[in-house]
């Protein structure tokens, strides 16, 4: 297994108390593998996968959304840093891959 490129994801969790709410941000990685995408618990193998795709606005800051086309349906996560790498790095194994087309 070579790890091919990693995405930084955000987990949002909103927690009331008894004066106020608080919005609590974790991070977690996203790992393609030759053979496999790992996203925290939950393994992907390649040969599932339909297409990766994310929307994010140009600014500092802002957040986006990774879309994981899966055959177990539309996964989305949450993004700040732009998903350029990992995209690039999927279709680029999808085109070199027949069996993964």
């Amino acid at each position: 297994m070579n790890l091919l490129a990693t995405q930084t994801c955000i987990e949002i969790h909103q927690e009331i108390g008894w004066t106020e709410k608080r919005t609590i941000e974790t991070s977690f990685e996203m790992k393609l593998f030759d053979d496999q995408l790992i996203v925290k618990e939950d393994t992907y193998p390649l040969t599932s996968i339909f297409d990766i795709s994310y929307r994010k606005k140009p600014e500092k800051g802002a957040m986006g959304f990774l879309y994981l086309h899966t055959n177990r349906g539309v996964r989305t996560y949450y993004i700040k840093e732009d998903a350029y790498s990992l995209v690039t790095a999927y279709k680029k194994l999808k085109s070199e891959r027949p069996e993964l087309r």
